[in-house]
């Protein structure tokens, strides 16, 4: 499969099915998303290189809902992201979003998580609305873990974009070196249900995630898939699915 490069200044993503690999600024990225009932959903999934080819922008984003019925607002999603692109702080972006999924009412409700590399420091700032934590896998001690945001108290912190518009929105941060690893995935993984209605859960993704440590990112990527369509016993048609499998070059 050849690498997708993705140049400075330059961005790239959407809402249709994918299966590919991704070179950009100090990352090389392994994508999976899949559409459940057609060839766009309501998962997003967003790169993006800043102009001085110092930060690589990801984005993934779940709408509400699943399938062609929803592709219409991951696709105004994607656009709000495409006019942030130079911007190292996360938490803003997700602000700015939230204001305009508040004016778009309930059905525009949102999970997301935004990431930034940025080569001048080799640090990853991360933020969230109401989504899974990134995990991370250091190199150097070889344990995945969830890179967790710590919550305000007494304010409404991080929740799903849309839910209400004085949301406040978080960052963190953590340092990387050649050869760590983050994961994202939107909830079509861990909710994946069996023929018995057992969800994959995250017990089982961390599980497949230790197991393949030694393999390349794209052999991770091709295992959790793998381990999702064995326990579902078929096709992923339960949601929309999106996992991506990250490396610090």
């Amino acid at each position: 499969m050849s690498v997708y490069q993705i140049k400075c200044a330059e961005i790239w993503g959407g809402i249709c099915s994918k299966d590919t690999d991704v070179c950009a600024a100090g990352i090389t990225a392994s994508l999976y998303s899949g559409a459940c009932d057609g060839g766009k959903g309501g998962d997003v999934y967003y790169f993006s290189v800043c102009k001085s080819d110092m930060l690589t922008r990801i984005a993934i984003a779940d709408v509400v809902g699943h399938g062609e019925a929803v592709s219409d607002l991951s696709g105004w999603l994607y656009s709000a992201l495409e006019t942030r692109m130079n911007s190292t702080a996360g938490n803003d972006v997700l602000a700015e979003l939230n204001g305009l999924a508040c004016e778009r009412g309930f059905k525009a409700l949102t999970t997301a998580a935004v990431v930034g590399y940025y080569t001048a420091d080799c640090h990853a700032y991360y933020a969230y609305a109401g989504h899974h934590a990134m995990l991370v896998r250091h190199r150097e001690d070889g344990q995945w873990v969830a890179a967790n945001i710590q919550d305000s108290p007494g304010k409404l912190v991080n929740l799903p974009l849309g839910v209400d518009p004085n949301v406040v929105f978080t960052q963190g941060r953590t340092p990387l070196k050649s050869g760590d690893r983050m994961f994202l995935y939107t909830d079509g993984v861990t909710e994946a249900p069996d023929k018995d209605m057992t969800l994959f859960g995250e017990q089982q993704l961390m599980s497949v995630l230790r197991d393949t440590s030694g393999g390349s990112f794209m052999d991770i990527k091709r295992a959790v898939l793998e381990a999702i369509r064995k326990h579902t016993g078929g096709p992923l048609t339960h949601d929309d699915v999106t996992l991506l499998v990250v490396e610090v070059n």
